[in-house]
């Protein structure tokens, strides 16, 4: 599984966006996965949707060729490694909870990170991102 897509390109393939579904067709032979932390805010979406059902229907069809990736004891070491790295440079930590666990589960198993939003994970050591 070399790559761990992130809740924004999720988001917009279950919403049939087509440069969404275009990549993860593209990176899935190569294998994709999605985090727990992933899962928690498609979630989110899924149960705010006008037919909660339906996008429930989605998003499982979704995960049953998808791994979740937990949030393990060893996630959570290499998180408070990476949390620890960037306070001593004097980083943000707490208003990128959430991203920082995400960054973790993806350097603990190896994984390139696919997000729009690199500007929060620029800065994380060990983190590959995708381009």
């Amino acid at each position: 599984m070399p790559y761990l897509i992130d809740s924004d390109w999720v988001i917009d393939h279950l919403e049939n966006v087509p440069a969404a579904t275009q990549l993860l067709q593209k990176l899935a032979p190569q294998r994709i996965a999605i985090s727990v932390v992933t899962y928690m805010e498609v979630m989110q979406g899924v149960l705010r949707n006008p037919d909660p059902r339906a996008a429930r229907a989605t998003f499982d069809a979704f995960l049953a060729n998808t791994p979740v990736l937990p949030f393990s004891t060893a996630v959570a070491e290499r998180c408070a490694a990476i949390r620890e790295d960037l306070k001593q440079r004097t980083r943000r930590i707490n208003s990128r909870a959430l991203d920082l666990i995400n960054a973790a589960i993806a350097v603990e198993y190896g994984l390139t990170l696919v997000t729009r939003n690199v500007e929060d994970y620029k800065d994380i050591p060990g983190l590959s991102l995708y381009s």
